[in-house]
């Protein structure tokens, strides 16, 4: 698996540059992956990325976390990016980021004498954290991204790598 993430990133990495000049309007979307410290599992969702000027970007998401000590979760974020350019070319970029999220969590299996074996719990929160972006092309760029969520109970760290399409 490792391989093969390797490869993906070096042919990524290979294409032909381009600048990471951020355009009013652009938008982007892709699949992101990573860990969730609070039922210490995989993590995946869809991620859209809509850019509001040079320096501001809303960036809904949407992704689950995978069953793990009995819990899983449906989370939903929304979240404001500011990045900003940190190398010459222009391909990189660093972003802080702040939002709202949305996390219904599943515990499993609590009573097995009752009919209901599963309980939700769903609350609102805020996001903190920073992201890195690397764009591999005019139509491509790899992130990595930590974000702290705090929700009464369920404050969790998410640390994510995606892979998204710019159009």
């Amino acid at each position: 698996m490792k391989k093969l993430i390797l490869t993906m990133v070096a042919a990524l990495l290979a294409v032909a540059t381009s600048s990471a000049q951020l355009q009013p309007g652009e938008k982007s979307f892709g699949p992101k992956l990573g860990y969730v410290s609070e039922n210490e599992s995989a993590v995946a969702g869809l991620v859209f990325q809509y850019n509001f000027t040079e320096h501001l970007r809303l960036v809904p998401e949407i992704g689950c976390a995978f069953r793990h000590n009995q819990r899983d979760a449906f989370l939903l974020d929304v979240n404001v990016h500011t990045p900003f350019a940190i190398s010459t070319g222009d391909r990189v970029n660093l972003y802080p980021l702040a939002g709202v999220s949305l996390n219904s969590w599943a515990w499993h299996g609590i009573d097995e004498n009752s009919n209901d074996v599963t309980t939700h719990t769903t609350r609102f929160g805020l996001n903190l954290g920073a992201g890195f972006e690397y764009r591999c092309n005019a139509s491509m760029k790899l992130t990595l991204e930590a974000k702290y969520t705090l929700i009464k109970k369920y404050s969790a760290t998410y640390v994510t790598a995606g892979l998204s399409y710019i159009f």
